[in-house]
This record gives C-alpha cells, sequence and structure tokens, in this order.
C-alpha cells in the first residue's frame, strides 16, 4: 500500500475538492474574455512546509527505534518555470526548499490554468525528486509526487502576485540502514505533507 489511510483520505479529500474547482472554472469559460497567453512564467517566492510525516529518531539501537515527528518548516524559498503550450496547458518544473533540518523536492509535470484579465487560476500535478535531511540520520533521497493550485492576481502585463499556492507533498524515504527490517513502517518512511507558497509571478513571450 503506497499511502498511509490518513494520508489517502486526505488527499482523496483534497483531490475532490480541486477537481470541483476545476468544474466551476471551466463551467464558465464561455463567459470569460480572451485572454493573451504568456509562453513563459517563472515564479519566485515564500515557501512554508508542514512534512507530515515521521521518521526514526537519531542515535537509537538498530533493533529498537523510536520515532521522531517531523516538525513544521516555516524558512523556504520555492521557484517554477513553466512552458505554455497554449491558453490552458504548460509544462512545469519546480523547486523547493526548507530549511530546519531541511527538506528539497526538485519537481515536473503538467500545469492547467483558467486565465481571465485580472486572475489566473490554475492545478498542476508533478512528479518528485524529495530530499530529506534530518540531524543525525542519513541523508534520504527519496521518489513523490505534488498535486495542487493556487491563484494569481495581475499587477501589470509582465508582473503578477500569487495570492497563494497550496500543494499536496508525498514521499517515500529509506532508512534501511538504521532501522531494522521488523519495523518497515520506519525502514520505508512516508512523508504526506502540505506546503504553501506565496510570490511574485513574471509572465513574458506574449504574442
Amino acid at each position: 500500500m503506497l499511502f498511509h489511510p490518513r494520508t489517502r483520505s486526505r488527499l482523496l479529500i483534497f483531490s475532490g475538492f480541486l477537481l470541483l474547482f476545476v468544474l466551476c472554472l471551466f463551467s464558465v469559460v464561455s463567459l470569460a474574455q480572451d485572454t493573451e497567453t504568456p509562453k513563459y512564467e517563472i515564479f519566485v517566492g515564500y515557501q512554508w512546509l508542514h512534512p507530515g510525516g515521521t521518521v526514526p529518531a537519531p542515535f537509537q539501537p538498530f533493533d529498537a527505534p523510536s520515532r521522531l515527528g517531523l516538525k513544521d518548516m516555516p524558512f523556504g524559498f520555492g521557484s517554477a518555470f513553466t512552458y505554455n503550450f497554449h491558453k490552458y496547458l504548460g509544462l512545469e518544473g519546480d523547486f523547493g526548499h526548507n530549511w530546519d533540518n531541511y527538506e528539497t523536492t526538485i519537481s515536473t509535470g503538467p500545469k492547467l490554468t483558467y486565465r481571465t484579465e485580472e486572475a489566473n487560476y490554475f492545478l498542476h500535478t508533478l512528479l518528485s525528486y524529495n530530499r530529506l535531511n534530518v540531524d543525525g540520520l542519513p541523508n534520504s533521497n527519496g521518489l513523490g509526487a505534488l498535486l495542487g493550485g493556487g491563484m494569481d492576481l495581475k499587477i501589470t502585463q509582465m508582473f503578477w502576485l500569487r495570492l497563494f499556492q497550496a500543494d499536496c507533498v508525498w514521499a517515500r524515504h529509506n532508512y534501511a540502514d538504521v532501522v531494522s527490517s521488523s519495523f518497515p513502517d520506519l525502514r520505508r518512511a512516508t512523508l504526506g505533507g502540505v506546503r504553501l507558497r506565496t510570490g511574485l509571478v513574471w509572465n513574458f513571450g506574449y504574442p
């Protein structure tokens, strides 16, 4: 089973809200004015992360580990680059990093955007490389995924404000070097967290 039951239920609820959000947006697409679409978008801003997982506590016996719940990471930044194939669909590359220990994600995948004259609404689903560092444990490189979306408000044609971005962040990490196979949930730790972002978006390459 790839997901912990609690994590899976959260993802299903979040996905349901996102799907409802998309349906509402595209149900009124015929009422929206035609807007120019930039070929490229660059986002840079602040990132808060709730890792949402439990890992082995450092400096514990191999056959008798204790658990360490990962704390929120309020200090971080994010960036993203999107190439838009047309008005609604783009390919996104994403980088995120948080300190206090640290977690780093490098991700790519499709991005769906609904555009108006004053605001853009987007959804994306990305596959990720996830690197987790916890003091006292070996650095762990895992595979993961991101699912989320957000809203951008227009400042000028080139510069927009990312009012909010909210993503579910999932990853698997391997601690086989420090935990016995008798503890599979710690040996192969699963993260099911949330990250929030805000910042500036630079749109360029208009027709």
